[in-house]
């Protein structure tokens, strides 16, 4: 998905929403990261887990509660990324 669409009334909040999406990217990297050096006998730290978290809602001019929700849902699940 390149973008999120946005909507003229209700939707998640955008500064809400690009903050759990970046903590869930961040997440992703480190995870990435530990695998790697799990597979080169390096020693590595697993991130805590992001975790689910109910995202604020806008009345006006937030992200498509239903765009949203499927970006998140195509984010790897519990973030691992298979290398």
């Amino acid at each position: 998905m390149d973008n999120l669409k946005t909507c003229l009334f209700g939707g998640y909040d955008k500064l809400d929403t690009l903050k759990y999406i970046d903590s869930l990217t961040g997440e992703i990297y480190m995870l990435e990261s530990a695998l790697v050096k799990k597979k080169n006998g390096d020693k590595y730290v697993v991130p805590a887990e992001t975790g689910k978290r109910k995202l604020k809602t806008a009345p006006l001019g937030g992200f498509s509660k239903q765009d949203v929700d499927l970006y998140i849902g195509e984010l790897p699940p519990n973030g691992f990324v298979y290398v």
